[in-house]
């Protein structure tokens, strides 16, 4: 066998799969994250194929690269992939990236908790790991500082409904279930779902609340409990995340502290239509209105793959269908 690439990654999951590439790549250039970025944007975009779409990938499939870090105080570099396009911030991909670190030894595992930091686009990223009998059972991270940023009205043909935004490291449209008739999420058949959800996030994609354009659109329902919340998220056409999402659970964490509605524990919970939860709280509250979140979920391995791209590939960078 002759391989033109070969990528050597690991896979996990949180319902939502992320595969995390962890050598194989040429060099990539850049002063920061952001340079990397685009340099990897410009002259490696058929990796991104290559990891997230079909035949090796599918719809649903995040990416994440390890790289050197930039900053000398983090432990890896990080470049977020998804089917289409790239993610400054992640909070999914950073928990199975932090996994991957440990699991593969690129960052030495021990017993107890310890920490791991991430250098991205976004920002440098703190993750407190924590390890038993061997095993990474759970990566709490502290994400970029989140903010409010102000309700809007989406408009989707007939459709009108309105929405609360505000940033976790990618800027969310918050929209109840119950305003489009898709209470209990958990219920709904998958066609309508990713009707309503593609007609939103379509609108969404259009606006910008205080310079910063909306990236995904998330239909939720509040849960008993003082700040439960299940959730879709909704961030490409005819594509809904399975994930509790962690820069999601950020914003949503920002939006309920501007409003006073977080209660008396101080923290929410979002829960994804299949079932798994992430937990945030406000690790530190900054003048203006920002806060920094820390949020908790667990990465499952499911899979160590060599993805191989061979000279007579018919599809060598991957085919959206």
């Amino acid at each position: 066998m002759r391989g033109r690439h070969l990528l050597y990654c690991m896979d996990y999951h949180h319902g939502q799969a992320t595969r995390v590439v962890l050598a194989g790549l040429p060099f990539v250039p850049g002063a920061d994250m952001a340079a990397r970025q685009a340099f990897f944007r410009q002259h490696l975009d058929w990796v991104r194929g290559v990891v997230c779409a079909e035949p090796r990938g599918h719809t649903n499939m995040l990416g994440a690269v390890v790289l050197p870090p930039v900053r000398p105080d983090a432990h890896a570099g990080v470049i977020f992939l998804h089917p289409g396009g790239y993610f400054d911030m992640c909070g999914d991909s950073a928990f199975s990236t932090v996994t991957a670190l440990v699991d593969s030894g690129m960052v030495p595992p021990r017993e107890g908790e310890f920490a791991v930091k991430l250098d991205t686009v976004a920002g440098p990223v703190d993750a407190r790991v924590r390890v038993t009998g061997g095993e990474v059972v759970e990566v709490a991270i502290a994400n970029v500082p989140s903010c409010y940023l102000g309700p809007v009205e989406l408009r989707a043909g007939s459709l009108a409904v309105g929405a609360e935004v505000a940033y976790g490291g990618l800027v969310y449209a918050f929209v109840d279930a119950g305003a489009v008739d898709l209470a209990p999420l958990d219920r709904q058949p998958r066609a309508r779902l990713l009707q309503t959800g593609t007609a939103l996030w379509e609108a969404a994609r259009t606006l910008e609340v205080k310079g910063r354009r909306v990236d995904l659109v998330t239909v939720g329902e509040h849960l008993p409990g003082s700040a439960r919340f299940r959730v879709a998220n909704f961030y490409a056409p005819a594509t809904m995340g399975r994930t509790p999402s962690g820069t999601g659970i950020s914003a949503r964490l920002a939006l309920l502290l501007a409003r006073g509605e977080l209660g008396e524990t101080g923290e929410v919970v979002h829960e994804s239509v299949l079932g798994l939860s992430f937990r945030a709280r406000a690790r530190e509250v900054r003048p203006g209105g920002e806060v920094v979140p820390e949020v908790t979920a667990r990465s499952y391995l499911m899979g160590i793959t060599q993805l191989v791209v061979k000279e007579d590939d018919p599809f060598p960078s991957g085919f959206e269908l």
